[in-house]
């Protein structure tokens, strides 16, 4: 996400533009506008960088702030996107839980898709993910999952939804029954 911040200067600064050419000659005056031009850019590259601390999907050293106010512990090898998803799933709460809340919160730790069978109080999840990141997204699901449902996670989808058991057709290895 790009930040709008139009109503600051995007262009390099250069104090001299504002100011009669015939000043730029007196090689004094030039090089007090030039220092005064680079330190002018500094101060507006770190204001755009501490603006964008602001806004979770533009934040990077700002982010460790945004887990204390969450109370989220990120590893030490976590990337900054996992820890911006991380972020974001907590500041929408324990609101609704939806099939979108739940697919988003399965994509957020892998990629895949929710099947409801609202008929057995049950739904599918259909996911590809990494066995550090299952772990994690189960307990995602269970803080935001109904109480009275059940899902069972199935592992090993390609994109164009067809699951993979390589050549068997046993799901036992690749389900997870939880709720």
């Amino acid at each position: 996400m790009l930040l709008n911040v139009d109503w600051m200067r995007q262009n390099t600064v250069d104090i001299s533009r504002y100011l009669p050419e015939f000043l730029q000659k007196d090689g004094n005056f030039k090089a007090v506008t030039d220092a005064s031009s680079l330190e002018h850019e500094r101060v507006r590259t770190e204001l755009q960088d501490i603006f964008a601390q602001f806004f979770v999907d533009t934040a990077t050293w700002g982010l460790s702030m945004w887990e204390r106010v969450f109370d989220l512990t990120p590893a030490a090898d976590e990337i900054d996107e996992y820890r911006r998803n991380q972020i974001l799933l907590k500041m929408r709460g324990a609101g609704m839980s939806t099939v979108a809340a739940m697919t988003q919160i399965v994509n957020t730790y892998g990629s895949g898709y929710i099947v409801e069978d609202n008929a057995k109080y049950n739904f599918s999840i259909y996911c590809s993910a990494e066995a550090a990141a299952l772990v994690k997204m189960k307990q995602q699901i269970e803080i935001y999952k109904p109480a009275h449902l059940g899902y069972t996670i199935y592992l090993g989808y390609s994109w164009n939804g067809n699951i993979i058991f390589d050549g068997t057709h046993t799901y036992s290895a690749s389900v997870e029954e939880g709720g």
